[in-house]
C-alpha cells in the first residue's frame, strides 16, 4: 500500500547531467514506490521553479526537492507565501546540503529518498527576514565576501573545497564593522568581521553540534566573530567540539532571539541559505513551527 496518494518531485533542469542522471535513477524508483501517483517536473529557471512550488504544494501530500542549499531556500521562499502547503522533504544534490545536514537527511540519494519515504513529519523553525524568509542561516560579512570570490571554474571542479579556499582568501581581506544590535528589544553594540543568524547547525558543510542550535525551538542564535585573527578561527571552529562553552570563547560573540534587528553604519549585503539578494539593515525574527519537513525516522535530529 502507497504511503502517499499524490507526490510531486521537483528538480532543477539546469543541474549538471551527472547530478540529474543520479536523481532519476536514485531516487525516482523510491518516490514511485511510496507513491499511488508521483509527478516528476523539471524547471530552468528561478521563478520557474517557485511557481511549480507553490502550484504542486497545494494538493501534494509531500513535496520532494532535489538540489542544493539554493534550491531549498526557493522552495521555502515560495512555500511561506501559501496557507497549509505540502510538506516538504530534501533530496540533497547540491554543493554542501547544508540544512540536510542538520536534519541527518543521508547525502547519498539512494539512500536519503530510502529514509525519507519511512521518515516522519516534524514542525521545523522558519526565519523571516526583510519580508522574505530563511531556513538555514543569514550572514553578513565574510560570508557575502567568501561567496562572491568562488571561482565558478573551482567550484565546478572542486566542489565545497571552493568554499573554503574562497574563504580563506577573504579573510585575509577582512576588515571589521561596527553594528547596531536589537535582540528581543535589548539594545547592543559589537564589531566583526562576520555575523551569522543561525536556526541550523551547518554552514559550508562545517557542523557546530550546540545543544542551543535547535530548529525547532522558536530560537535563533546569532554569532559574531570579532576579528579575523588566527585565535577567532580557531574558536570558530572549536565551536564543532560540543564540550565548548561559548561564554567562554574571547573573539566570539554568541546571542539568542526571537527578534533580531541588526543595522549597520554602511549598506553591506547580506547572504540567505548561499542566496545574496539583501542588503542591511535587517529585522528578522523566528517563526515557530512554521514549515512541515519530512524528515528520517531512524536518525534523530542534532538538537
Amino acid at each position: 500500500m502507497p504511503k502517499f496518494n499524490r507526490s510531486v518531485l521537483l528538480y532543477n533542469g539546469n543541474a549538471g547531467p551527472s547530478t540529474v542522471d543520479a536523481v532519476l535513477r536514485l531516487a525516482v524508483p523510491h518516490l514511485a514506490q511510496a507513491s499511488q501517483s508521483l509527478e516528476i517536473i523539471q524547471t530552468h529557471s528561478p521563478e520557474e521553479f517557485e511557481t511549480a512550488c507553490k502550484l504542486a504544494a497545494k494538493d501534494a501530500d509531500v513535496l520532494f526537492i532535489a538540489g542544493g542549499d539554493g534550491t531549498v531556500h526557493s522552495a521555502v521562499r515560495a512555500l511561506s507565501t501559501i496557507e497549509s502547503p505540502a510538506p516538504l522533504a530534501i533530496l540533497p544534490s547540491g554543493t554542501c546540503n547544508d540544512f540536510a545536514r542538520t536534519l541527518n537527511i543521508p547525502l547519498d540519494l539512494d539512500l536519503a529518498a530510502s529514509e525519507l519515504i519511512n521518515g516522519e513529519i516534524k514542525q521545523l523553525d522558519t526565519g523571516r527576514i526583510n519580508g522574505g524568509s530563511f531556513l538555514n542561516f543569514a550572514g553578513i560579512g565574510l560570508i557575502t565576501d567568501a561567496s562572491s570570490n568562488i571561482d565558478p571554474f573551482l567550484k565546478e571542479r572542486y566542489g565545497r573545497i571552493s568554499y573554503f579556499m574562497s574563504a580563506l582568501q577573504s579573510m585575509r581581506q577582512a576588515t571589521p564593522f561596527s553594528m547596531h544590535l536589537k535582540i528581543d528589544g535589548i539594545s547592543y553594540a559589537e564589531e566583526g568581521v562576520l555575523v551569522l543568524v543561525m536556526n541550523g547547525k551547518s554552514i559550508g558543510t562545517h557542523n557546530f553540534p550546540l545543544a542551543t542550535i535547535d530548529p525547532a525551538d522558536g530560537l535563533l542564535d546569532l554569532f559574531i566573530i570579532q576579528t579575523s585573527s588566527l585565535a577567532a578561527l580557531r574558536e570558530w571552529f572549536s565551536l564543532a567540539q560540543p564540550e565548548v562553552a561559548t561564554e567562554e570563547l574571547e573573539h566570539v560573540a554568541h546571542y539568542q532571539g526571537r527578534s533580531i534587528s541588526i543595522a549597520t553604519d554602511t549598506e553591506l549585503d547580506v547572504d540567505t541559505d548561499g542566496e545574496i539578494y539583501l542588503k542591511t539593515p535587517l529585522d528578522i525574527e523566528i517563526l515557530p513551527s512554521s514549515l512541515k519537513m519530512l524528515v528520517p525516522k531512524k536518525v534523530e535530529l542534532l538538537i
